[in-house]
């Protein structure tokens, strides 16, 4: 096998892992060494991640940090720290120490660097000097991909103007989509997780389709006038494109099938244009605990708010706008389900949700952790435990470092409980 041959087999695994196929994408790369082609160390600690093998995962990252390529090494490193699972030495942290001192690009891959030494400090218990190194981290890769908070503002400024109109009833014999939306790192896994165990219910992906949709109307002439126009065959043609896209992951017939997207709160009423059926699940959680969370982590597509304390307060006062406007506009189809109560009285919290989603009760979603199935998102590791509460109130231990943000963030938990109730 020549070597194009090779990096032709990694990236068909890249895409079968992008596809939500991990079992595939190992197979992709089974007879290439990872000495030799470092890429596949990437590849096949990310698939065995989500396949939930994180000793395997752990031992393909650390194949990669000992490599001689620094954008590799510290991929390998924010890799290993983004598995939530690996438990870290001291002789680690001297080993990024002394990588951080001798680094003499200042760009995003030294930002990764900083952001695994974070995580090596929160490991220890020492959130303080973890803060450091998540604002060196992130204010390194902030420089290198901005956030538009201008364009943000613009777009939620149009969406706001647009009314509602009246949906018909769902259909029982047509196919139901169940829309998880809200703020990456807010749950959004765990309920996904939630709902895949149900005998009846498919699952997809993070499926980027209504995102880009949104795109092309707002360059076309505007979002709002789009929406308000009564362009039957555009939205069939768009449902047939997206059902396309969801018919990849969905092997079963079943009537229900999940698309847990975040973003998607951006986009309910072109949702609603798409698929009249749809029903939205908003899972809203702490917003100290989730800036905190989200700045911890680091995105590799989009989310560029996220990257600096000011852009996610700004992402979470335009956000809490837009959920406001589409509860009122589209009450019935939305559902706000708090992720404190859902790990604090697990049981009473699915029987709703199952309820709102027109789902019969399945002795398999009390117990979601049990569930066999790929995770691709960041959460792999924490929702193949039992539902806990040890995510609660853990952006506490950061409130001493972001003394200056704490009156901000009070305000959005102000805002939230006033529009969404009490977690």
């Amino acid at each position: 096998m020549g070597q194009m041959t090779f990096e032709q087999a990694i990236e068909k695994g890249f895409s079968a892992l992008s596809s939500g196929r991990p079992d595939e994408a190992l197979q992709a790369i089974a007879m290439i060494s990872p000495d030799e082609y470092p890429r596949v160390s990437l590849l096949s600690g990310h698939a065995y991640k989500a396949l939930g093998n994180h000793a395997q995962a752990e031992a393909a990252y650390r194949r990669l940090v000992g490599g001689a390529d620094r954008k590799q090494v510290a991929t390998g490193w924010w890799s290993l720290a983004g598995l939530k699972t690996a438990q870290f030495s001291a002789a680690d942290g001297a080993r990024l120490d002394a990588l951080l001192a001798d680094q003499a690009d200042k760009d995003g891959y030294l930002g990764l660097l900083h952001l695994a030494r974070a995580e090596i400090w929160h490991q220890a218990g020492l959130p303080e000097m973890a803060f450091s190194h998540l604002k060196a981290g992130n204010d390194l890769v902030s420089a290198s991909r901005p956030f538009n908070g201008e364009g943000f503002r613009h777009l939620v400024d149009e969406l706001l103007t647009i009314e509602g109109w009246p949906l018909p009833p769902v259909k029982d014999d047509s196919l139901q989509p169940i829309f998880i939306i809200g703020q990456p790192r807010s749950g959004t896994t765990l309920v996904e997780q939630i709902l895949a165990s149900h005998p009846d219910v498919d699952v997809t992906d993070e499926l980027a389709f209504m995102g880009h949709r949104g795109a092309d109307l707002q360059r076309d002439g505007g979002y709002r006038h789009a929406i308000i126009s009564s362009e039957t065959a555009r939205w069939q043609g768009y449902f047939q494109q997206y059902l396309d896209i969801v018919n990849t992951y969905c092997k079963g017939s079943h009537l229900h099938f999940v698309d847990k997207t975040p973003e998607n709160f951006l986009h309910v009423p072109l949702i609603l244009k798409v698929c009249p059926n749809a029903r939205f699940v908003h899972v809203v959680r702490d917003p100290l605990d989730n800036i905190v969370s989200q700045y911890r982590h680091f995105f590799p597509e989009g989310r560029e708010y996220s990257n600096s304390l000011e852009g996610l307060i700004f992402y979470w006062q335009g956000y809490l706008m837009l959920m406001r406007h589409w509860s009122e506009l589209f009450p019935d189809r939305i559902y706000h389900l708090h992720y404190g109560r859902l790990v604090k009285t697990p049981e009473p919290e699915i029987q709703s949700l199952l309820a709102f989603c027109g789902l019969p009760e399945a002795p398999e979603c009390f117990a979601p952790h049990a569930t066999k199935r790929p995770v691709m998102t960041p959460s792999a590791a924490q929702v193949r435990q039992p539902i806990n509460r040890s995510g609660l109130g853990s952006g506490l231990a950061y409130g001493g470092a972001m003394k200056d943000w704490l009156t901000d963030i009070s305000q959005l938990k102000g805002a939230s409980v006033r529009l969404f109730g009490k977690g």
